[in-house]
């Protein structure tokens, strides 16, 4: 049986959260989370938050969402970037 292969996203959570000495089991009641099972598979890069989640991260943990989130945010900032060059230039009355 071959393993199937899951697309991780990068993020910056575990690394932030110890920072502020913080466990799951301390995050998820202020998230509004029954289990830490959540928390471990955003950790993991398994599964993304809401975005009314992760902005809870970011209260919590002190950290802009772009910053916990900076591999996904970049790639979203470049696609941007990248289609606002290949637009032509408009003029403003």
């Amino acid at each position: 049986m071959s393993k199937s292969k899951h697309k991780t996203l990068p993020n910056q959570i575990r690394r932030y959260r110890r920072r502020q000495n913080l466990k799951l089991c301390q995050i998820a009641p202020l998230v509004g989370l029954r289990s830490v099972s959540h928390l471990s598979h955003w950790e993991k890069g398994r599964k993304l938050p809401t975005l009314v989640n992760a902005l809870k991260l970011s209260a919590i943990i002190k950290c802009p969402v772009e910053i916990l989130f900076f591999d996904l945010f970049d790639s979203i900032r470049n696609d941007i970037l990248t289609k606002q060059r290949s637009q032509p230039s408009q003029t403003h009355d």
